[in-house]
């Protein structure tokens, strides 16, 4: 059964649409422009040569009818761009506001919870030891102006929280496969609560820095308060930086290249070695990645995604507000010890004893495997900077590792 819906606090940031599924169509307007009047390629051979020129010779004599065509394209997509902008603009200044509204609603709230308390304290100093409190008209009591219907006993409200590429789905499936009655306010997705709940709510955020694919520092800053006043508890899932960085050059490289979401490298090599060929010969690109350059996301609308010193900085952030951290790589030498430390966090009364948890599919440390036949990758692991070295060690590594 779905928990109740209820009315959000006036000024709370309940749920930020998402401005990805809209850059993500105009990439597709953008990459249907550039396919007019192209020519699909072919296999080597002098049939296919023949093919080929016969079809160039065509688009060529089309061209009168095709660049007016690009033309009218290329103004829609410059209209689709300028109104994707505006909304952007517009979504930044709403989460501002609400920033602000969300405060004082907060403000609020705690000066209510402090009146209830306070009524609670009068009145049983005033009761005769053992004698019955008559509270008269439920209307006397302070209300809150939020339903608490969607909590369950003390229960805090639950974020599982995590960058691109470091296991956070890998943890939502334990959570829906193993936590109990509670998975049923599981929400792949953020959301914000102006007091307490049992839901639990999945995503990727940062704290710094604006970034592709993930939801805005200002959500982030929101979930920490909400840590502070004990309304929610956050979980922080990470792994070496290294493999994050690996996972998330073959990912974005992929969605640039064909428009095509994977899950991880095993979905696109079949052993380490297609992966380090892969990079050896595309290592050029890769650099462009981990160092944020714009031009590594050409034709695409918005923000770029994390810098490896960025995406690094950023987990360091992450590791000192959660509540609870976990390394993904342990997941895959005990789940099961790991796993009870979310229970134990969540108090969820659960009795691990013989139940078998998978550990994650992908492998730890790949980026080991990947410095040993790559010298131009074990090059750049010993030239990182030293800040970002000392912040990797911080998190529990060693560059080496």
């Amino acid at each position: 059964m779905e928990p109740t819906k209820t009315k959000p606090l006036a000024g709370f940031y309940v749920a930020p649409y998402d401005l990805e599924e809209l850059r993500r169509a105009l990439a597709a307007v953008e990459n249907c422009r550039k396919a007019i009047g192209m020519i699909n390629p072919r296999p080597s051979g002098l049939h296919n040569q023949l093919v080929q020129f016969a079809k160039k010779l065509l688009a060529r004599s089309l061209e009168w009818y095709t660049r007016p065509l690009q033309e009218f394209h290329g103004s829609v997509m410059l209209s689709l761009t300028e109104i994707y902008s505006v909304l952007e603009h517009l979504s930044a200044n709403m989460v501002a506001l609400d920033e602000k509204l969300g405060h004082e609603q907060l403000e609020l709230l705690h000066d209510q919870v402090k009146a209830l308390v306070s009524l609670e304290n009068a009145t049983t100093e005033e009761s005769p030891a053992g004698a019955l409190t008559k509270t008269g008209d439920e209307s006397d009591v302070p209300q809150f102006p939020y339903s608490f219907e969607t909590r369950l006993g003390n229960d805090r409200t639950t974020y599982i929280l995590g960058l691109f590429g470091t296991g956070r789905l890998y943890i939502n499936h334990l959570i829906l496969q193993n936590i109990g009655t509670r998975a049923k306010f599981f929400r792949d997705q953020l959301r914000l609560y102006p007091g307490p709940t049992s839901m639990i709510c999945s995503g990727h955020v940062t704290m710094k820095y604006i970034s592709r694919g993930q939801a805005l520092p200002e959500i982030m800053h929101r979930i920490e308060h909400a840590v502070k006043v004990r309304f929610a508890d956050s979980i922080f899932i990470y792994r070496h930086p290294l493999d994050s960085l690996l996972t998330n050059w073959v990912y974005w490289r992929n969605y640039l290249r064909d428009n095509r979401s994977v899950c991880g490298i095993s979905e696109v090599y079949e052993n380490p070695d297609d992966l380090c060929a892969d990079l050896d010969t595309n290592f050029f690109e890769f650099t462009a990645f981990a160092e944020g350059h714009a031009d590594f996301y050409a034709g695409l609308i918005g923000p770029p995604f994390l810098s490896f010193s960025q995406f690094v900085e950023e987990t360091a952030l992450h590791y000192q507000a959660a509540s609870l951290t976990l390394r993904l790589e342990d997941f895959t030498f005990d789940p099961v010890r790991e796993f009870s430390k979310i229970a134990e966090l969540m108090s969820a009364d659960l009795d691990l004893s013989g139940v078998r948890i998978p550990p994650p599919r992908s492998k730890p440390y790949v980026h080991q495997a990947v410095k040993e036949k790559v010298p131009r990758f074990k090059n750049f692991i010993s030239r990182m900077d030293l800040e970002t070295k000392r912040k990797i060690e911080k998190i529990g590594y060693r560059v080496g590792d």
